[in-house]
């Protein structure tokens, strides 16, 4: 097929530094003929500031023939400047690449990876409302659960959410919102003190390998939205919130249950739901008929359903 190309087109990457996924989304989209705005603020994974990347980054691209400039500030309370930057230095904005992350305590985790990914696409959306513009979220298999760290498996997991959301609001305005669960080699993952680890991730889970697939979601010509992908060595694989068949009680008592849970956790028959609309409508159509009846009297329209969900 012909080459995915980013020609014309302007994409914000967010923490980006000179090793890892960042600087790999910059460089592929770049190769391809995109321009590039990095960010980053400099925030090591123990919380603690350091040198910003972007200067440096900003150099190692320039070097490799891409048009990019930098902007260093945080995701969280400098948004609207990065964003404003971007389409003061190139008039547009089609892409947005919500790579931004450190360590630190909970809130730290919450606010760089949770709130900085909303602050810059809401900053960027009218902007990208006039390009038909793409947003990637940086999910993680940490959202499955990361018991040293409970702030970025909690900010991991609401990305996806988050993700989820903004696909359905930007119907409207044309605009496509994914997310991806990396793995790579990157300045975090090299921090894992599990001996033969680093190596095994080099040898197998090379950035570039995430950053094709992340290119392929981010180009024009690529309609899934809303969706979530565990990302890496080549491989990719869907990421779902589903939900069982489950088990209606006779009579709703705690006394009913015991009986019952074995069914509710089977797993065998699992519903993907693409709303909160959508989980409420296959919920009420598991209960009596009488229950359904009323819901289907004021059921929310799928039109109706995104207005409410904004």
């Amino acid at each position: 097929m012909d080459e995915l190309r980013f020609d014309g087109q302007v994409a914000l990457v967010t923490g980006v530094s000179t090793f890892g996924l960042g600087l790999a989304y910059a460089r592929r989209l770049a190769e391809r003929g995109c321009a590039i705005v990095v960010n980053d603020l400099g925030r090591d994974w123990t919380g603690a500031a350091n040198e910003p990347g972007t200067v440096e980054a900003v150099r190692i691209l320039r070097d490799e023939g891409a048009t990019v400039i930098g902007v260093t500030g945080d995701v969280v309370t400098e948004a609207d400047s990065i964003v404003a930057a971007a389409v003061d230095e190139f008039g547009r904005l089609d892409v947005v690449v919500n790579n931004a992350g450190a360590g630190g305590s909970f809130d730290t985790l919450v606010d760089v990876h949770l709130r900085g990914a909303h602050r810059i696409a809401e900053a960027a959306w009218p902007h990208l409302a006039a390009t038909g513009g793409r947003i990637l979220n940086i999910s993680s298999n940490g959202s499955f659960a990361a018991p040293a760290m409970p702030g970025y498996a909690a900010a991991k997991g609401a990305i996806q959410s988050l993700t989820r959301t903004q696909a359905i609001l930007g119907r409207a305005d044309g605009i496509r919102s994914n997310a991806i669960l990396p793995a790579a080699w990157t300045r975090s993952t090299a921090g894992i003190e599990q001996p033969g680890f680093g190596e095994f991730l080099q040898k197998h889970f090379p950035p570039e390998a995430v950053a094709a697939f992340a290119a392929y979601l981010l180009h024009a010509a690529t309609d899934v939205t809303g969706e979530c992908f565990a990302v890496g060595g080549g491989l990719v694989t869907r990421v779902v919130l589903a939900e069982s068949a489950g088990a209606l009680a006779a009579a709703p008592t705690p006394e009913a249950w015991p009986a019952l849970i074995e069914q509710v956790l089977d797993d065998s028959e699992l519903t993907v739901h693409h709303s909160m609309w959508e989980q409420l409508d296959y919920f009420v159509g598991r209960m009596s008929p009488d229950t359904r009846a009323d819901w289907d009297a004021v059921r929310v329209s799928p039109d109706t359903a995104a207005k409410v969900t904004a």
